[in-house]
């Protein structure tokens, strides 16, 4: 059901803090099919989000004032082909108030090594060996709280860190790059929103332990890079149809996206 899947990042943060089922956020989240379905077919982000600005190379998005969440807004960037405009990757956080927690979620191309997971670079830290949830046609998935002391972390490492991750059957890795342009203004403007829109987790709600960041691990050599035109950094269009790849493309340039990430409810499909 396409208007459940509008709403996937925002069900993201229910499924991680309140441990329920993803199919049961997604449809809980989402008005009735044509309910509420206001705005133009050529501008879905207008019926998406209440709020949907650009900072830099981050876009911070609120759901609908309809939707009830501990998280309801979040800041995502895509890194996208230049040439096809398709997605390679979608990396986004969410916060989520009464925890000061964070939940991430990003989207990387299909073929990957599942069980050996994503890394995110933190400097001389990083989240290592983060695994994938699931697996869509659109992409495989990792979907996590976070600590503050991570997004404290990639605040300052500069202007862009990546996030890495290993093709299936392969050895070498491969670095997927996250613009950090405007991430902080982002993020400080992203908290202000979810604090006054946030509801609040119940004081006897159990919610998972978020990940922290530690050393980072010393990397291999990383995969090289395919001949051609670097891809630019440029808005993805609010249609873009997301790729998915065999494996992650090494170069590619991020884009604040204006619409939700297409995420589906479907069983997961991986290769093991």
């Amino acid at each position: 059901m396409m208007i459940a899947a509008r709403f996937a990042s925002f069900a993201l943060a229910y499924l991680l803090v309140a441990g329920l089922s993803y199919n049961a956020l997604a449809q809980a989240t989402a008005p009735p099919q044509g309910a509420g379905d206001t705005g133009t077919a050529a501008n879905p982000a207008a019926q998406q989000f209440s709020v949907n600005t650009p900072i830099g190379d981050w876009a911070v998005r609120c759901a609908q004032t309809t939707v009830k969440s501990p998280a309801p807004c979040d800041v995502i960037q895509l890194t996208v082909n230049q040439d096809t405009k398709a997605r390679i990757m979608s990396f986004s956080l969410a916060y989520v108030p009464s925890r000061d927690t964070f939940a991430m979620q990003v989207i990387v191309p299909t073929g990957v090594a599942l069980q050996r997971g994503m890394t995110l670079a933190l400097g001389e830290q990083a989240l290592n060996g983060v695994k994938f949830t699931r697996c869509e046609r659109d992409g495989c998935y990792v979907e996590a709280l976070v600590d503050a002391a991570t997004v404290n972390a990639l605040s300052a490492v500069g202007a862009s860190t990546n996030v890495t991750v290993i093709g299936y059957g392969q050895t070498n890795e491969v670095n997927l790059p996250i613009s950090l342009n405007g991430f902080t203004d982002a993020m400080t403007r992203m908290r202000t929103l979810a604090r006054e829109r946030a509801v609040p987790i119940p004081a006897d709600q159990p919610t998972p332990q978020p990940l922290t960041p530690t050393a980072a691990l010393a990397a291999p050599a990383a995969a090289a890079a395919p001949a051609g035109p670097a891809p630019a950094v440029a808005p993805a269009p609010p249609n873009a149809v997301p790729a998915a790849a065999p494996a992650p493309a090494p170069k590619a340039a991020p884009a604040a996206k204006a619409a939700a990430p297409a995420a589906k409810a479907a069983a997961p499909a991986a290769k093991k």
